[in-house]
């Protein structure tokens, strides 16, 4: 589905006046108009506090207008849109930007268009919260369907109504005098400055794809093509391939490309579990299921069914968390069970399932179902390498024991930069540049802020819940999380919040504690542990997704430090009086209940 971009000017967008100011004088006019109206010469005799500022005229928590840029197009930025726009209307309050570096929305299905692109969380829990689906074809969908209806629910809610496509974020610098975030934008070969009181970063945790670090990679003469920039229009039928990796991605390729290769060779540098599909226990463990015209027609037709149809998946993907826990009951059954459905699906062959199944604990690594990868094995026309890989030559791989295996594609499905840091220039207060401030770790506060820069926002940051089942949840709660924080800067006169260090480091050492308790923390080398053994899990949520929830349904201001507009903090009591007294005709008795 086509997406048409909106007006895209090589200019920045005008400023209304309800907005805070741009220009580096706009904040010091304020502060000079009110440090010059002066004060009573005393207050009940005494002299006047130096945190005297002229009362506001207006009701109390009067909202100043606030510009919020939230940078990318994908299902993150959606939910904010909706939160925005919808949830808790707050188009008075807010003047949103959403700008994303591709022609169309969509993020990382979008992008991803390889064979055999699919989702391995049942599509009825991977939709936004607010539009349901009763149309998905099958229980678990594939990429382009998932785009599709992406695509409608955002038409739907007219969700796009703040887009620039087409546009790229390359420079971010927070203004502390202002309060306001300065902003690099390229489109069409240009750059333009933007500002906004509020920056989100809605890129997702695997945005940035790259090359595996492999001698002699971009010597090979024949096709290299990376699972995230898929070549299309190249004929893969009777080829010798390469299959480099054993994640999710390499896992859905790879079965679609031996249909018709001539020999598909995988290289691993450890095995993974290949696991039966989460929630599966709902379509009594079938690798996926089909739905009918008469299912699909029964959740078009009653709303009722539809829902009791996704809290049942969701229920089981909310319940098998305790399968993430070491040496726990459902840990031990799940290692079981899947080392025997492991050698049940390569065909008895112990000694091939010696060389893919894990020792280490189901759920270390991100586990997929990987439909037809297993059987692939079972091919005449695949084979394993998991001897490791020396280095590539023009015409094909070396490996450790200097074999040499002679190729004409090698796909790379070695997956994403994991570290959090962004590809280009986010500076905070003390001239802190986020590259280089997470250098070492990921410090977030609640995965969706960090200290050093103010009203910046995550979603999916450091320690975000992205391996507990559906996403689709946990964005939409944070989502109201930074609205959350959006409508109290607003309605409070404050200039900036930002996490205090000491919280944030708090919230650090409870889940390294914590973490020791669950298998994500075990003996596998992971991206959730920067692709590391023995790394700190820096990509996952230290608990469940309920837990998440109820962590972030509500701000924590005393994790913050606060600045407000003014040297009174109070300002925003305004004339002492609400709006609502404003009102004709309201109830001034609302607080009286029956």
């Amino acid at each position: 589905m086509a997406f048409s971009h909106k007006s895209a000017d090589d200019v920045p967008p005008k400023e209304p006046t309800p907005i805070a100011p741009t220009s580096s004088t706009a904040q010091a006019r304020l502060e000079k108009l009110l440090n010059t109206i002066q004060p009573p010469s005393s207050r009940y005799g005494q002299p006047v506090p130096k945190c005297w500022v002229p009362v506001q005229g207006q009701p109390l928590r009067h909202p100043r207008k606030l510009r919020i840029v939230t940078i990318g197009g994908g299902i993150s930025a959606m939910n904010l849109a909706y939160t925005i726009q919808h949830e808790k209307k707050m188009d008075d309050i807010v003047e949103h930007c959403i700008y994303e570096a591709n022609d169309t929305l969509g993020g990382t299905w979008y992008v991803n268009r390889y064979p055999g692109v699919a989702c391995d969380v049942p599509a009825h829990i991977y939709t936004f919260l607010f539009e349901p689906n009763p149309d998905w074809s099958a229980f678990y969908a594939g990429g382009q369907e998932i785009h599709d209806y992406f695509m409608r629910a955002v038409k739907n809610h007219n969700l796009d109504r703040d887009v620039k496509t087409g546009h790229k974020i390359v420079g971010a610098e927070f203004d502390e005098f202002e309060g306001i975030w300065r902003l690099k934008v390229e489109h069409n070969g240009h750059t333009f400055d933007d500002w906004c009181n509020v920056l989100v970063s809605a890129t997702g945790f695997l945005s940035h794809w790259k090359w595996p670090e492999i001698q002699g990679l971009h010597d090979f003469q024949g096709l290299r093509v990376h699972s995230t920039a898929w070549d299309n229009e190249y004929d893969y039928s009777n080829k010798r391939i390469a299959m480099v990796g054993n994640g999710s991605s390499a896992i859905q390729i790879m079965p679609v490309l031996a249909k018709n290769a001539k020999h598909v060779t995988n290289f691993i540098r450890n095995p993974t579990w290949i696991t039966p599909g989460l929630g599966s226990a709902v379509i009594d463990g079938q690798i996926n299921k089909v739905y009918s015209e008469e299912e699909r027609k029964k959740f078009r037709d009653d709303p009722k069914e539809l829902n009791k149809h996704r809290k049942e998946i969701q229920h089981g993907s909310n319940k098998a968390f305790a399968m993430f826990e070491k040496e726990s009951k459902a840990q031990k059954q799940a290692f079981k069970a899947t080392a025997k459905m492991m050698l049940d699906r390569l065909g008895g062959d112990k000694e091939l399932a010696a060389k893919l199944t894990p020792t280490w604990e189901v759920g270390c690594r991100r586990a997929t179902p990987g439909p037809g990868y297993l059987e692939a094995f079972t091919q005449s026309n695949v084979s394993l390498v998991s001897d490791h890989i020396s280095h590539i030559t023009p015409t094909g791989i070396t490996t450790k024991d200097g074999k040499h295996h002679e190729f004409d594609v090698i796909v790379c499905a070695t997956g994403f930069d994991v570290t959090h840091r962004p590809p280009f220039p986010v500076v905070g207060l003390n001239s802190t540049d986020l590259a280089e401030y997470w250098k070492g770790e990921p410090f977030s506060y609640l995965s969706l802020a960090c200290p050093n820069f103010p009203n910046l926002f995550f979603f999916s940051g450091p320690n975000a819940p992205v391996g507990h089942g559906s996403l689709m949840a946990a964005l939409s709660w944070s989502a109201n999380y930074i609205g959350q924080w959006i409508q109290k800067i607003s309605t409070e006169d404050i200039k900036y919040v930002v996490p205090t260090a000491e919280a944030t480091e708090e919230f650090n050492t409870y889940g390294d504690e914590i973490m020791e308790r669950f298998v994500w923390a075990g003996g596998c080398r992971s991206w959730y542990k920067n692709n590391r053994v023995d790394g700190r899990v820096t990509a996952i949520w230290q608990g469940s997704a309920i837990g998440y929830k109820e962590v972030v349904d509500a701000i924590r201001p005393e994790d913050f430090k606060i600045v407000s507009r003014t040297k009174n903090r109070f300002r925003w009591m305004g004339n002492g009086r609400t709006r609502i007294e404003g009102v004709p005709g309201a109830d001034l008795a609302f607080y009286l209940k029956k």
